[in-house]
């Protein structure tokens, strides 16, 4: 049985974009340089504190009393600062998403993570079964998301709640003032 030349190169243009997309929600936190920066620092004959990060520029007579300080090198904190805002170290691979708190942004970010791992799968599978299921686990994400963002722990169930027990308790303070 013989494949055609076109089946071949969609097939290869879909893995390459699958490998693009693992490379930059990936790549970044690979390719960044984890590395501290040492910096030396001692007083001069005239009292001026110099500080450089050469050790080699240092004088020789005042090499013995340098301190040896160490700092983030500035590229690592910048990359360090745009990561953290995508992945907390304790909390797991989270986008930040302006607006929401960070427990609807963990619902939005796995939702389109799954919705991502479905589109890939329909479009992968020559099976008619894992493309109906993945499907089906589509629709269910684009259900199922929404409703958890509204009932998420600060979502705007939550809020409305409060907002009722405030009412409530108000209520029952004038009852109890009126008697």
């Amino acid at each position: 049985m013989r494949i055609s030349y076109t089946y071949h190169m969609s097939i290869l243009l879909h893995y390459r974009a699958l490998l693009f997309l693992l490379f930059l929600c990936f790549g970044t936190s690979w390719a960044t340089d984890i590395q501290a920066k040492t910096l030396y620092t001692y007083t001069d004959q005239s009292g001026t504190r110099v500080i450089t990060d050469n050790y080699h520029k240092i004088p020789p007579s005042y090499r013995s009393r340098a301190t040896a300080v160490e700092q983030e090198s500035e590229g690592y904190t910048a990359e360090l600062e745009r990561v953290g805002e995508i992945v907390a170290s304790s909390k797991g691979f989270v986008f930040n998403v302006p607006g929401m708190s960070f427990q609807q942004s963990k619902i939005i970010t796995y939702a389109g993570v799954i919705a991502l791992c479905c589109v890939v799968a329909m479009n992968l599978s020559r099976s008619q079964a894992i493309r109906l299921l993945a499907l089906w686990c589509l629709v269910l994400t684009g259900i199922g998301a929404p409703v958890l963002v509204y009932v998420a722990d600060d979502g705007a169930a939550a809020v409305m709640k409060n907002k009722a027990a405030q009412i409530q308790q108000k209520q029952q303070d004038r009852l109890s003032q009126a008697q």
